[in-house]
């Protein structure tokens, strides 16, 4: 039996700082994927995960500073996919300079003439590439010296950000995932991607726990799209097992969160070497001292 999922559009005024507030509020009541909007955010999550009731709550409390309206919408995941796939665009990352750097695109789209090409079956997911959070995870990964580096994707989602590490040049890839959908599309994902038939990459499903098991410096660059409490709750695992002089790239957290972020970092022993802004959405670059 396919699965239900809740579908609100919720329309804000002001949309910031409304929109930050409305998704920290909705992940707690079981919402786990959005997709801002410059009128606000479409929210979505499977009935069964979702407190509805506890949602209007918190949407009311929304309301006592910015006008609210909310369009719901239940639809089977089936529908949801097949209207996903037909209105997917591909995604286009540039560089610092502003040369295309990456593509990622459904597999009836063109093969790019440039760049690196990545190539993700379309669903709802968090980790297509239409996220700001991943957009700026891509951008950043790409700055890095990939060749040959071990690289940990927490959080791995579609497996978009290993796949883009792979196609770099990486080494000795893993991504993991708490979801066993996002596992299995990040493996699908991986099979789309014909050239990587050959690298050292994997995927499994699990939490930040999986890094109890892992050696001291065992990552070269570790990047994690997540939650900002999963970040600040596994923050010393990441730096723990991030080789020193290593990369850790952090997302899934609003600008208004950078501070936070910022103080979870040294607390870690490590530091912070940029932060990057899309659409109220932020991504921290920090790096672990040599010394």
């Amino acid at each position: 039996m396919a699965k239900e999922f809740h579908s609100w559009n919720v329309l804000l005024d002001p949309v910031l700082p409304a929109r930050e507030v409305v998704v920290a509020y909705l992940n707690e009541c079981g919402f786990s994927m959005f997709e801002p909007h410059e009128q606000g955010v479409l929210v979505h999550g499977e009935v069964e995960e979702v407190n509805e009731q506890e949602a209007d709550l918190q949407l009311e409390a929304v309301a006592a500073f910015a006008t609210v309206r909310v369009d719901k919408q239940r639809v089977a995941q089936e529908n949801w996919n097949a209207k996903w796939e037909s209105e997917y665009p591909q995604v286009v990352v540039e560089d610092g300079a502003g040369e295309l750097a990456c593509t990622i695109r459904a597999p009836f789209h063109d093969t790019p003439a440039s760049g690196v090409d990545v190539i993700v079956a379309p669903q709802m997911s968090f980790g297509t590439g239409h996220h700001a959070t991943t957009h700026l995870m891509t951008a950043r990964l790409l700055s890095l010296p990939l060749q040959g580096q071990n690289v940990l994707d927490m959080g791995c989602g579609t497996g978009v950000l290993a796949l883009v590490a792979a196609k770099a040049g990486a080494g000795s890839i893993l991504g993991i995932d708490i979801e066993h959908d996002a596992v299995q599309n990040s493996q699908d994902n991986h099979a789309l991607n014909a050239d990587l038939a050959t690298s050292d990459m994997n995927f499994v499903q699990g939490d930040g726990s999986a890094c109890d098991d892992m050696p001291d410096g065992a990552w070269d660059v570790v990047c994690a799209n997540i939650h900002k409490n999963v970040l600040v709750a596994d923050m010393t695992s990441y730096a723990r097992t991030l080789k020193k002089g290593g990369h850790l790239l952090l997302s899934g957290f609003f600008e208004g969160d950078v501070p936070a972020l910022e103080a979870s970092v040294h607390a870690a022993g490590m530091e912070v070497l940029g932060v990057d802004v899309r659409d109220g959405w932020a991504c921290m670059h920090c790096g672990k001292p040599l010394g």
